[in-house]
């Protein structure tokens, strides 16, 4: 009775949603769930999907290696320019239907459309995990991790961006980033946010999402209980506080990037996009003393093909992976490079150092409420018809806090708190009232609380294996190694338990801190102190995966910067960076809206360069 008939026009991409719930319990429900969501037009976007080119043309004007965020962003805004042919690279295939439902946010972290990254083992940090490795989720999927985030949107502060320019970017303060912020948003919850310096009418739709779960509101009363504010806009002026966040979705349904920018240049004939398709090196000649890519080798169906550029290589290929592409084109330090047998033909030694990632910390609460699962016929119902209900949410993962502690001041917040919890993933049966776990029927619901520090000062760096663009890049995240990251984790747990210990959350929910082990720290630390929490952090070190600063931008003395202020290469100015690796500071916040922003930003110097030269 749902069904609209696209799912013939719609390729099997990536894992269905039975595929993404563990066990064979949940096979005959979360199949029927995908059918119908394949079924529905407005879900799906069937008629609005591109048709990946098979052979790449001989030459391009651009050539955009990695669709994520920064990816997607400026292959759309090139492509507005109808005269320019350009062609978007992406490892990965397009969207899984279910990635368009809010509610299964993280149901595709670990299948084929994540490259499933891991650090290598940490001296400090992820001490819990098999090999002391930390996981780091990155999207392999048109769109790439905006198809698999949480889809939070928030700016970063104006501080933020002081740092950026007290580190030589004079150009990429605050005041001159709102018109590039403003030119892509299209900010819908009028009446919340302060329209000053927030955009209206473009590709990128921001607005809360259509449901919350009621305690949500609860927690955040408990946030101004204990002390702190309560923010309808953390992306205004108020950027303090407890809040119900943007998110980046479209009326009930996620809007990735390739979904904002991508699709809508499905007929443009000269905006050409690959799928499955491995970019392995970028071709370095030199001329008159100046070198320059000339063309890209890419890897699509076993076969090798070579395409020219006339004009730029773009590498948005993400904080990670844009450094892989470059050490593998001979970019980067010879101590990288040759012991993995790869010539240098550019010396650049600040490719993949200086990587950064927010660390967090993930406490686990409970609620006295039933544990019942939300998703069921009567909430797939209301989904499929108004993209309303808990689908259309992310449960407790909407809500955040950004504040600061004893180590930083108000007009620089320093902790975010994310939370996580009533967002069922997958469901057995579909009937209302259906327990999480059947074994228990008294199983109090959980939430979690993660404090992540945001002024992280601990750096890893990004290398490589071997020479096989196949080969995942190594790692180092070096997570823990300054000590103010600690502290700074340990602040925010003591904040979280004042949180747990506020008279709404206390009375009306009874909510309580789970005891844990953390492996032996409870035995070798009196509960509570600062040493027990020191060793729970190290034990159970989390992320929020915000990697970034691997290819800084700065000026060409600044030993760890890669890019200028116009987001090109050192030494090869028609290579072109625009994702998180430039952040010469991560953002006080998701990262998203500053990487969309990069590459705005990115693409509008290209055409100010390039069209100003047309007569």
């Amino acid at each position: 009775m749902f069904s609209e008939q696209c799912s013939s026009n719609l390729n099997s991409y990536g894992p269905s949603l039975a595929q993404t719930c563990n066990g064979t319990s949940f096979l005959v429900f979360m199949t029927l769930v995908d059918a119908l969501l394949r079924d529905s037009c407005k879900v799906s976007d069937a008629q609005g999907r591109i048709i990946p080119k098979q052979v790449p043309d001989p030459e391009y004007d651009f050539v955009i290696i990695g669709s994520g965020t920064g990816g997607s962003t400026v292959a759309g805004r090139l492509a507005e320019i109808k005269q320019w042919k350009i062609l978007l690279i992406e490892a990965g295939d397009d969207e899984p239907v279910g990635t368009q439902v809010p509610s299964f946010a993280t149901n595709y972290l670990d299948t084929s459309i994540d490259w499933g990254f891991k650090t290598e083992p940490e001296p400090v940090g992820c001490q819990g995990f098999e090999e002391k490795r930390c996981s780091w989720p990155r999207g392999k999927v048109l769109g790439g991790t905006s198809v698999i985030n949480g889809m939070m949107f928030m700016r970063g502060t104006p501080k933020d961006y002081e740092k950026w320019v007290d580190a030589g970017n004079t150009e990429w303060s605050f005041d001159q980033l709102i018109p590039d912020f403003k030119s892509y948003e299209d900010a819908r919850d009028i009446g919340l946010i302060d329209l000053k310096n927030r955009g209206r009418g473009g590709p990128v739709t921001i607005q809360k999402f259509r449901y919350q779960p009621p305690i949500a509101w609860d927690i955040l009363r408990g946030g101004q209980q204990i002390g702190y504010n309560i923010s309808d806009d953390l992306n205004g002026d108020n950027i303090n506080g407890f809040a119900v966040a943007e998110m980046n979705n479209r009326d009930g349904i996620r809007l990735s990037l390739a979904k904002a920018f991508v699709r809508p240049q499905k007929n443009n004939k000269n905006f050409h996009v690959m799928l499955n398709t491995t970019a392995s090196k970028i071709i370095i000649e030199e001329k008159n003393g100046e070198k320059y890519a000339s063309a890209v080798n890419l890897i699509y169906n076993n076969q090798i093909f070579t395409v020219n550029v006339k004009k730029e290589v773009i590498v948005s290929a993400g904080a990670v992976q844009t450094p892989q592409v470059l050490l593998l084109s001979g970019i980067g330090s010879e101590e990288i490079l040759q012991p993995v047998g790869i010539d240098q033909v550019h010396n650049l030694t600040a490719v993949g150092k200086g990587l950064q990632n927010h660390v967090s910390f993930e406490m686990e609460t409970s609620i006295d409420r039933s544990d019942v699962n939300m998703l069921n016929f009567r909430t797939v119902r209301e989904y499929l018809s108004n993209q309303t209900g808990p689908m259309s949410s992310t449960g407790l993962g909407q809500l955040t806090a950004r504040i600061h502690s004893e180590y930083s001041t108000a007009d620089n917040p320093d902790i975010q708190f994310y939370f996580s919890g009533l967002d069922d993933e997958c469901a057995r049966t579909g009937i209302p009232g259906e327990l999480n776990d059947i074994t228990n029927p008294r199983k109090r619901q959980n939430v979690f609380i993660n404090p992540t520090y945001l002024h992280t000062k601990s750096k890893g760096y990004i290398g490589l294996h071997s020479n096989n663009p196949f080969d995942p890049p190594k790692i180092v995240a070096n997570y823990l190694t300054e000590e103010q990251d600690i502290k700074g984790l340990r602040a925010g747990i003591r904040i979280v338990q004042k949180l747990i210990e506020s008279p709404i959350l206390k009375e009306k929910y009874g909510m309580m801190l789970e005891n844990k082990t953390y492996g032996t720290c409870a035995e070798q630390h009196q509960w509570d102190s600062d040493d027990y929490w020191t060793c729970a952090i190290k034990y159970n070190t989390r992320h929020e995966n915000h990697q970034g600063s691997s290819c800084k931008m700065g000026n060409a003395t600044n030993p760890e910067a890669c890019v200028n202020q116009k987001l090109q290469l050192h030494g090869i100015e028609n290579i072109r960076i625009m994702d998180a690796s430039v952040f010469p500071t991560l953002p006080s916040a998701n990262p998203q809206a500053s990487i969309i922003m990069v590459a705005e930003r990115g693409a509008r110097f290209i055409k100010e360069l390039y069209l100003n030269t047309v007569k």
